[in-house]
């Protein structure tokens, strides 16, 4: 029964599988070239407006452009800066096809000189259009993504590449926008039969939204900048017909003097998920304008739009270890070409390519290719479709099939990378002659898309169909095992660090403290008469942490410290259980019971210490001085209740309420040195022949911690 159910299950699959590819198209290949000289034309833009679909040529002019049957009536423009565009129907172009674009005069004959202040207002006129030519509302494209790496030996190590949903932010925003996986490949080129990439780059996967210097306003955009970047004209060109300014930036060699500048008296945190590390805690100083890249931008001579950048990091701003979005490590070098398309009256983010030179001299290159269009406002990607930031794309990418992207529009590979592919071709071959346990672990290992439910599935079912049904059962078997073995796996450990309120009102209360020897004939050490003040709570600072036994049962110590003129300190230990009160983001309710030590002295007064050197328990008290106080040390039960939402996979922020109920509790003066580099500080119970405290001439030794309190916090879990 078991086998059955299994085969089933898979041919169910398959099915699902089969009707999700039906939409047909059909493959446009070819190659762009310029008439004259025939050289090819690398990122040229391919696409049917009205489609809103669209891909680029490769580095060698190569494409291929999956275009569905319905569109053959349409019309295919091929664009690049500085050239004519070629417009032609689908159905009279020959395939493959050799499209051939003439250079624009113009871009020749037109030439502006103008002087640096009248480029800096061009730059400044570009920034100010960006919400006038540039999408002002969210919206959802479809993107082919690729990243590869070299070893010091310029061979190919990997190779990884996957279609994805990009959500864009308003230009008009201040944060990073989303991106969740459609579907992924990967293969190790080094040893193809070896699934296991380490040395993937995480974040690689946001390069939409990384390398978008116009929404980033990267510094040369930023007029604050301009007195140490130097702005010219390099020559003049047409895109779409219109002249297009092609200005030169790059370090201004002439200043003699470093230039500073005011930090706002604001936060300013970058815009992403994971951002505490990059707060700006320099508030209000000045500090020192460097100049970290040079190139060239491309800005429409009539509506301002910037529709390109070709930029690299100078050696000076490689030095800067994290400069993200662009880049994160030690890099020997780091460049980006950024292009953007039009659609009607607004702008979009086209592709990117960025190649990073390791210290090795070995190379990292990811580029993005938007080649589906929504210019519909749209909803943004769902919390558990979400790829962090933080995550590896080589840890999220399924096998290495040469049919993947039977539907999708992608770049060709390079000349370079289609040879280290002959490798993997190669092993096919004696992969299948491995026997069907190893078939089964090795397609496990390759399936690794942890936490997109949908791609997992889609991988699994293109498991080989031609083994019998006894390998079939050993296969279902090994899925079943991963399956329990992934419901088992969560975050041991959490830290929370928050803010809160304990509500301890305490009345005006006058007592006059006197402190005696230890020794018959007993002396007076100290004697101060004053008053604690009114207070109706205390701020205090929380840190908590967690330590999972299971998904839903943890055990918390936790800590609390006060903030003001008394001495309040807590520390806790007990058990929790949490429960998720939602199906997408998570939403945790906990409930905890714990053991809860708490002193809480407050403050009489200072008094001097005439009498001398004196020991209280121990501690041998010198100062002229001594901070004395009174207050309670409980034994608690506390109960608290808390919730939780999960701003990204990393953190969550929480409110809680606690309730403590003190089972034991002491009266204690509390002494203090002051004015001492080690200050000795201990505690003298009330009921201690050696401490008279009265009120208004009466013993006293009423509590000022009430019987039972409540407190409230906030803050943040750190996963």
């Amino acid at each position: 029964m078991k086998t059955f159910l299994s085969i089933i299950t898979c041919l169910l699959l398959i099915t699902n599988y089969s009707q999700a590819q039906t939409k047909t198209k059909f493959t446009l290949k070819g190659k762009v070239i310029d008439s004259k000289t025939k050289e090819p034309l690398s990122f040229a833009h391919i696409g049917i407006p009205e489609a809103r679909i669209g891909t680029t040529t490769s580095d060698v002019g190569a494409f291929e452009f999956k275009i569905p049957h319905d569109e053959m009536d349409a019309y295919l423009l091929v664009s690049f800066i500085g050239y004519k565009n070629f417009k032609e129907k689908v159905k009279n172009l020959d395939n493959p096809v050799v499209i051939e674009l003439e250079a624009d005069a113009t871009s020749i004959t037109e030439i502006e000189v103008l002087g640096e202040a009248a480029i800096e207002n061009i730059i400044r006129k570009a920034v100010k259009n960006i919400p006038k030519n540039y999408p002002t509302f969210g919206h959802t494209n479809l993107a082919f993504y690729r990243e590869s790496r070299t070893n010091k030996d310029s061979q190919y190590v990997y190779l990884a590449e996957g279609v994805l949903n990009v959500y864009k932010k308003s230009y008009k925003s201040r944060k990073e926008g989303q991106v969740s996986l459609v579907q992924g490949r990967k293969i190790n080129l080094k040893n193809p039969l070896d699934t296991t990439i380490t040395n993937g780059l995480s974040s690689g996967h946001m390069a939409a939204h990384r390398f978008d210097f116009v929404y980033n306003l990267e510094d040369f955009l930023d007029e604050t900048y301009f007195p140490v970047y130097k702005y010219w004209i390099e020559s003049m060109t047409t895109y779409n017909g219109n002249p297009v300014y092609i200005i030169a930036f790059g370090k201004d060699y002439e200043l003699t003097e470093p230039v500073y500048v005011k930090n706002k008296n604001r936060l300013r945190v970058w815009r992403g998920e994971n951002d505490s590390q990059n707060l700006n805690l320099n508030l209000g100083k000045k500090r020192l304008l460097k100049p970290r890249m040079k190139g060239r931008v491309y800005i429409d001579k009539n509506t301002y739009a910037i529709v390109k950048g070709e930029f690299e990091i100078t050696k000076e701003g490689l030095k800067k270890y994290n400069d993200y979005p662009l880049y994160s490590g030690a890099w020997k070098g780091n460049s980006y070409i950024v292009n953007y398309r039009q659609l009607g009256d607004k702008w979009y983010f086209s592709d990117a390519f960025r190649k990073g030179v390791y210290s090795d001299n070995g190379l990292y290159t990811n580029e993005v290719k938007i080649t589906e269009i929504n210019p519909k406002k749209s909803k943004s990607i769902l919390y558990d479709d979400r790829m962090t930031r933080n995550q590896k794309f080589t840890k999220m990418t399924g096998s290495y099939d040469p049919d993947f992207w039977k539907n999708y529009n992608i770049t060709p590979l390079t000349a370079e990378l289609s040879a280290s592919l002959e490798q993997y071709q190669n092993a096919q071959e004696a992969q299948r002659k491995l026997d069907p346990i190893y078939l089964a672990e090795l397609q496990l290992k390759r399936d690794s898309i942890e936490f997109v439910k949908r791609q997992n599935e889609a991988e699994e079912r293109k498991a080989d169909m031609d083994f019998n049904v006894s390998e079939m059962e050993q296969y279902s078997q090994a899925l079943s095992h991963r399956k329990n073995k992934r419901k088992k796996e969560f975050t041991r450990f959490k830290s929370s660090f928050g803010l809160g309120t304990h509500l301890i009102r305490t009345e005006q209360t006058p007592l006059e403290v006197t402190l005696l020897t230890d020794e018959e004939p007993r002396e007076t050490i100290l004697t101060i008469d004053d008053e604690i003040k009114a207070r109706d709570f205390e701020i205090i600072g929380t840190i908590d942490v967690d330590y999972f036994l299971t998904k839903n049962i943890s055990v918390r110590l936790g800590s609390s410290l006060d903030f003001f003129d008394s001495r309040y300190k807590e520390r806790s230990v007990g058990i929790g259980t949490q429960f998720n009160l939602s199906k997408r983001r998570p939403f945790y309710f906990r409930a905890l019971a714990q053991y809860s030590n708490l002193k809480y002295y407050r403050n009489i007064g200072i008094e001097g210490n005439d009498f001398g050197n004196f020991k209280i328990d121990g501690e041998k008290f010198k100062a002229n001085n001594i901070k004395v106080a009174y207050g309670s040390r409980t034994h608690n039960l506390k109960v608290s209740a808390e919730l939780a939402i999960e701003l990204n996979r990393g953190r969550e922020f929480y409110i809680r309420g606690d309730y403590l109920l003190p089972f034991s509790r002491r009266q204690d003066i509390w002494l203090q040195e002051r004015k001492e580099l080690f200050r000795k500080k201990s505690k003298v119970p009330v009921k201690n022949d050696r401490v008279i405290l009265t009120q208004n001439g009466e013993l006293f030794d009423q509590q000022i911690l009430p019987d039972e309190t409540f407190r409230v916090s906030f803050g943040w879990i750190i996963k």
